[in-house]
C-alpha cells in the first residue's frame, strides 16, 4: 500500500556519517514574505554549513539585496504557485517556512530531513487544514519544527506528541527591538491593510474584511495621511482600488513599520508584528468572522490589543480612540507581544542554533524520529 507513511524516508542517511560532508543546509522560499522570515536565520548559519538559498528567479534580486547569494530554478512563481526545481544537495536538511514549500521540497527529494518554521505569528485554523499548525498531512515527516511561540508549539504537539520542536520566536522582527520610537506625524499616518482571501480554500476566518470596508476607506483621507498595504498575495488586487482613492500604495511591510503611527488590519500576522513596535492597532472584523469558533490568537484570544471595529461607519472614530488613549490597550498589547514573540531580538540566532544542532546530532549518529 503506497501510503504517505510507507514513503517516509529514514531519519538519517549514511552520507551524514562522513566527516567531509559539504555545506548540508539549504533554505527554500517561493514568496517574498517567506524570504523575509527565513533570511535572518540564514545569516546566522555557519558558512561551512550553508548550502543554497533557493528562490524564484524573479525574487533573486530582492534576496541578494538582503545579503544572500540566492540560487534559483525555473519558472518564476505565479499567483497560483509555480514549481521551482531544487537542485539536490546530498541529504542535508532543507528549511522552509510554508506548508506548500515543504510539500514541494519533499516531492523533489524524499530523503532529506525537513525543517519547518511556522511563518508569522502562527495564525492557524481547524485541524483538518494541513497548511496550518495543528494540521496533519506531510507535517508528519518534519524532522524539526521551529514554532514562533508556545501557542503554536502546543498545537503541533497535540497532533504529533513526539515531534522535535524548538520555540524560537519570529526572526524577521528581531531588528525592530531597539529601533528608536517614531515621532508622531501631524496629521497621523495610518496604514490600512487586508489579508488575502483564503475563505473558500480554508474557512471564513482565513479570508479578509475588504468588501466590508471598501466603500469607507476613502473617508480616512479627510482625517489622516493614509498608506495602503496588503498581504503579498492580494496587494496587486488592492493596488488599483487604493490608487483610485488617492491612497499611496506601500508593498513592503518594513516601510509600514517605519512610517505608520497606527496600523489597521483584519487578520494578518502583521497586526501583531506592528504591535512589537509598541504602537497602536485597530482590528477590523467582518460579519462572516464567526464568534463561535476559537482557533487561538486572532480568533479570539489576543484581540484586546486594540479597539475592534465591526461597523465601517465607526472606523474613523476607532482609529482616533486608539490614538488618543495611550493606556487603555497598551498593557494588553505588550502582554501579547511578550507571549507571542518570545526571544524577540534573539530569534534568528536561536533558530539557526537549533538547525545546526540537528545537523551535528545526526552527523554524530543520532536519530531524529
Amino acid at each position: 500500500m503506497n501510503t504517505l507513511k510507507n514513503r517516509i524516508p529514514p531519519s538519517w542517511h549514511p552520507s551524514w556519517r562522513r566527516q567531509d560532508f559539504n555545506k548540508p543546509i539549504d533554505f527554500f522560499a517561493r514568496r517574498i514574505h517567506f524570504i523575509d522570515h527565513l533570511a535572518p536565520m540564514w545569516n546566522f548559519i555557519d558558512k561551512e554549513m550553508r548550502g543554497n538559498f533557493y528562490v524564484p528567479k524573479d525574487l533573486v534580486e530582492y534576496t541578494n539585496s538582503l545579503g544572500i547569494d540566492a540560487a534559483y530554478g525555473l519558472p518564476p512563481i505565479t499567483q497560483y504557485g509555480s514549481l521551482i526545481n531544487i537542485v539536490p544537495n546530498g541529504h542535508g536538511p532543507i528549511v522552509t517556512c510554508a506548508y506548500g514549500d515543504m510539500s514541494q521540497a519533499y516531492r523533489q527529494n524524499t530523503t532529506r530531513p525537513q525543517i519547518l518554521m511556522e511563518h508569522g505569528v502562527g495564525l492557524s485554523f481547524p485541524e483538518h487544514s494541513h497548511g496550518y499548525a495543528g494540521g496533519g498531512g506531510i507535517r508528519q515527516i518534519v524532522s524539526l519544527f521551529l514554532p514562533p511561540n508556545e501557542v503554536i508549539r502546543a498545537k503541533t504537539a497535540k497532533t504529533f506528541p513526539g515531534a522535535r520542536q524548538v520555540v524560537i520566536g519570529t526572526p524577521k522582527m528581531d531588528k525592530w527591538v531597539n529601533i528608536p520610537k517614531k515621532k508622531k506625524d501631524t496629521p497621523p499616518t495610518i496604514a490600512i491593510a487586508f489579508h488575502w482571501d483564503g475563505s473558500k480554500a480554508v474557512c471564513p476566518e482565513a479570508g479578509n474584511a475588504y468588501k466590508h470596508y471598501k466603500d469607507h476607506i476613502h473617508l480616512l483621507k479627510k482625517h489622516f495621511t493614509v498608506l495602503g498595504h496588503g498581504h503579498p498575495k492580494i496587494i496587486e488586487k488592492l493596488r488599483p482600488d487604493y490608487q483610485a482613492m488617492g491612497i499611496e500604495v506601500v508593498t513592503n511591510f518594513e516601510d509600514v513599520l517605519a512610517r505608520a503611527d497606527i496600523y489597521v488590519n483584519d487578520s494578518s500576522s502583521t497586526l501583531y508584528e506592528f504591535s512589537c513596535t509598541d504602537r497602536p492597532v485597530v482590528i477590523l472584523n467582518a460579519p462572516w468572522f464567526r464568534r463561535n469558533v476559537n482557533f487561538g490568537i486572532r480568533w479570539w484570544d489576543y484581540t484586546d490589543i486594540g479597539p475592534q471595529c465591526d461597523n465601517p461607519a465607526d472606523l474613523v472614530n476607532k482609529i482616533k480612540e486608539s490614538l488618543a488613549d495611550k493606556t487603555k490597550y497598551a498593557p494588553c498589547r505588550r502582554k501579547a507581544v511578550e507571549e507571542l514573540y518570545p526571544y524577540l531580538g534573539q530569534s534568528a540566532i536561536r533558530g539557526a542554533k537549533a538547525i545546526m544542532e540537528l545537523v551535528l546530532h545526526i552527523q554524530n549518529g543520532g536519530q531524529i524520529k
